[in-house]
């Protein structure tokens, strides 16, 4: 059955991402900003929000490959650090909805191939939504369920965010600039 599925495999390049995506897709760098920002004080609010904001692409969204340079690692983090931290399993997120249904073999795992590679490259490159258009654009007869990509990627930020205190925030920013 899934063998028969016909894709529409193109080079995506830059993506104007579709209203009805959009509005299932949680952006990362929104979701932060209100977790991060709400007990800190004014100035320090908008140092992260500038941090993060000046990490956007062109579309608006917040892409991954921006954090490239954050270290996930070290005794002290800084406030992009959690961001990243917070968005380390959505590759894999993304790549099992992208993916879902699709054999492993034949032609259809080198579509397989290609989809994962696509869409993790424009999740870098031009943020969740950006991917998830493109997705559902190759994928037509999949009727994938974005409402459930962004319901998963909601779930797991809010339960990393979940395992952290306010105030490791407010530390975080204060160490941050020394």
């Amino acid at each position: 059955m899934f063998d028969s599925e016909e894709l529409h495999l193109f080079e995506p390049g830059r993506l104007k991402v579709a209203p009805q995506i959009a509005e299932e897709i949680p952006d990362a760098g929104v979701f932060f900003l209100s977790w991060a920002t709400q007990e800190l004080r004014a100035d320090q609010a908008r140092e992260i929000e500038s941090a993060v904001n000046g990490r956007r692409c062109t579309n608006g969204w917040f892409p991954l490959g921006s954090l490239s340079s954050v270290t996930l690692r070290g005794f002290r983090p800084g406030p992009l650090t959690y961001l990243a931290r917070m968005t380390a399993e959505d590759p894999e997120i993304l790549r099992r909805w992208a993916t879902r249904a699709l054999p492993d073999h034949g032609r259809t795992g080198e579509a397989k191939r290609r989809i994962d590679e696509t869409s993790n490259h424009l999740l870098l490159s031009q943020g969740h939504a950006a991917a998830a258009t493109w997705v559902v654009a190759v994928r037509p007869q999949a009727y994938l369920d974005v409402g459930l990509l962004g319901d998963k990627l909601y779930a797991t930020w809010d339960a990393y965010l979940n395992s952290l205190r306010p105030k490791d925030m407010a530390k975080a920013v204060r160490r941050w600039n020394r």
